[in-house]
């Protein structure tokens, strides 16, 4: 816990399977609960993987005033502006092999960069493998699709977030060699996933990017002292890391759970009840 002692405190929560839903919506009840909370002075924000456009979208009517965290760390977007305040880049050393390392396990990597300001997420044309495909089939008509004929067209020194989809085994043995390689420990690695499942994703960011160092980064430039962050897999470690009190939804991994301050009760809106209670007592101090 690097924020600790009385003063401001920001909430932060994870979207998918934490705030979301399963079907990864927030629920009309939840949205209105959540916005008369912010309105009522609680600093909330988000730290999400997704990226800013369906982070946003997914909360419509849901009145941020804080930098949203998106892309697992990778940036802070302003919430009025829609523009980004920072990005972090991996080092052009630690892309290249890393996508090499992909291809080499027989897997299409989707690797996210900045053309001038605009974040693009490309693959190679005509190589895509099934993880690509499932991705693409939630995207339609998502303008930040761009698919390249060779990967030279993408430039590596403005690569800030690749994700990896594909065979639970075959993500998570390369999930294990590239902590293994001397040029991963310029990266920081997210396991999604089971055997049970099938599945695997393995986002990966550059070391300087997670959501814990993000919401720190917040924190600090908007006078907070303390954070309590909500999330339910592995990408919020180390987000949980950062904060002062951690909350795990019932439905998080156990290693979430364990390294949480605790559970939070088995409701849809577990988080926003969570809030509301911890607001209430405020107000009766």
């Amino acid at each position: 816990m690097t924020i600790t002692g009385p003063g401001r405190t920001l909430w932060v929560s994870d979207l998918d399977d934490t705030l979301l839903g399963p079907d990864g919506l927030l629920e009309p009840a939840t949205r209105d609960a959540l916005a008369r909370l912010i309105a009522d002075g609680v600093d909330f924000t988000v730290a999400t993987a997704r990226s800013p456009h369906t982070a946003f979208s997914a909360l419509d009517g849901v009145p941020l005033a804080l930098p949203l965290v998106a892309y697992g760390g990778a940036t802070a977007v302003d919430p009025t502006e829609r523009g980004p305040l920072w990005w972090e880049h991996f080092d052009a050393r630690s892309l290249a092999p890393l996508v090499g390392a992909a291809l080499a396990a027989g897997v299409t990597p989707l690797v996210f960069w900045l053309d001038g300001d605009r974040d693009k997420v490309s693959w190679v044309r005509g190589a895509e493998t099934s993880g690509v495909d499932a991705f693409l089939e939630t995207r339609q008509g998502d303008p930040r699709l761009a698919p390249v004929d060779g990967w030279d067209e993408v430039d590596h020194d403005r690569g800030f977030f690749v994700s990896i989809r594909g065979e639970y085994p075959v993500v998570r043995r390369l999930s294990r060699m590239i902590r293994a390689i001397s040029w991963g420990t310029g990266c920081s690695l997210a396991l999604a996933g089971s055997r049970e499942s099938g599945v695997g994703v393995l986002d990966v960011t550059p070391s300087t990017a997670t959501k814990g160092t993000g919401v720190r980064r917040v924190a600090e430039e908007h006078g907070f002292t303390r954070i309590v962050a909500f999330g339910d897999g592995a990408n919020d470690l180390p987000l949980f890391a950062e904060a002062d009190e951690s909350w795990a939804v019932a439905g998080a991994d156990d290693e979430v759970k364990a390294a949480a301050t605790g559970v939070l009760d088995d409701r849809p809106d577990a988080v926003v009840a969570f809030l509301a209670e911890r607001a209430a007592a405020r107000a009766e101090v």
